[in-house]
């Protein structure tokens, strides 16, 4: 099935493999976004979940970020048992989604879906939403047996990512797609890091190292996102990923995702001319769950263009 990912329909989208899935977002020249979705916090429109939502406005790929993956639930869809939804649907009018497999999800949805896995520094504990989507070993063992589409490996230290990520190229091999980087500062100073500038984290040299460690896809900050990304540093850092034959991923984050629609096509232009050839766009909108649909359908046209981009919004997921 060797074609652009962008001419791919919504069901085949749901049956690629790694190869075809890696191949299609090469051979589409920059021309692809996905979105990412925070299942568990609230739902920006009543009765739909956040994961049809992003789909809807033209998302290629839907990554689930804070998710628990034992505890199957997206809030938004009907529960497959009825029951499970008395006390909130009555109260609140929120359906919980209670009891969906993500094969079934990417039938829903017709998109590929992956999940965003933490990887902690030396004494660094994550909490809230994301205290059951960390990184280990028996985790990763569990996604495979899970069908999820890809991995996203994010933590803000080099050696932890690079062990992670090493480890995750010897357990899936050609099973799941291995996507990893630092997307943006931690947002604390600690001693784990004291003041710091990101460009001294995110260099040539270990996005490099990501990629050679197995990364299939390596996921940087966009230019103009975090301070001091400029065209030229994030093109030095694409050649650095590019050389060692990985897919370039540049992060819309750092609650610019919600920013105008002026500013949103400044960033992806500037984005393409570093050469990324695709772009995850943030969970930040009105909620911290889901950016926002005309945002994200704005985004894609900037991507894409409007005859690819209503395209995947117009395609039934039975295609």
């Amino acid at each position: 099935m060797s074609k652009r990912y962008l001419e791919f329909t919504p069901k085949q989208l749901t049956e690629l493999s790694k190869k075809d899935f890696l191949d299609g977002i090469r051979a589409s020249e920059g021309r692809v976004a996905g979105a990412y979705v925070c299942p568990l916090s609230p739902n920006y429109l009543e009765k739909v979940s956040n994961i049809e939502l992003a789909a809807a406005f033209g998302a290629d790929y839907i990554t689930l970020e804070g998710y628990d993956p034992k505890n199957l639930q997206i809030p938004g869809l009907p529960s497959k048992k009825s029951e499970d939804d008395k006390m909130t649907k009555d109260l609140l009018q929120v359906e919980l989604g209670i009891g969906y497999s993500i094969p079934e999800l990417k039938k829903i949805v017709g998109r590929p879906i992956g999940m965003i896995l933490l990887v902690p520094r030396k004494n660094e504990v994550f909490g809230g939403i994301y205290k059951n989507s960390i990184y280990s070993k028996e985790m990763m063992e569990y996604l495979i047996d899970e069908k999820y589409d890809f991995i996203c490996l994010c933590g803000y230290g080099q050696q932890e990512m690079l062990d992670a990520v090493h480890e995750a190229h010897e357990l899936f091999k050609d099973k799941i797609v291995i996507e990893a980087g630092i997307p943006h500062g931690p947002g604390n100073i600690d001693q784990n890091f004291p003041p710091y500038n990101l460009k001294e984290i995110v260099t040539p040299d270990f996005v490099g190292k990501l990629a050679q460690a197995g990364a299939d896809i390596v996921d940087i900050p966009a230019v103009g996102i975090v301070p001091g990304y400029s065209i030229d540093y994030v093109t030095k850092l694409v050649d650095a990923i590019h050389g060692e034959k990985s897919l370039a991923a540049s992060s819309v984050a750092h609650s610019l995702e919600a920013s105008s629609k002026e500013v949103l096509e400044r960033i992806i232009l500037d984005n393409k001319v570093c050469g990324v050839d695709m772009f995850n766009i943030a969970a930040g909108g009105v909620f911290e769950s889901v950016t926002l649909p005309e945002t994200l359908e704005n985004i894609c046209i900037a991507v894409k263009g409007r005859r690819h981009t209503y395209r995947r919004m117009a395609q039934s997921p039975l295609r």
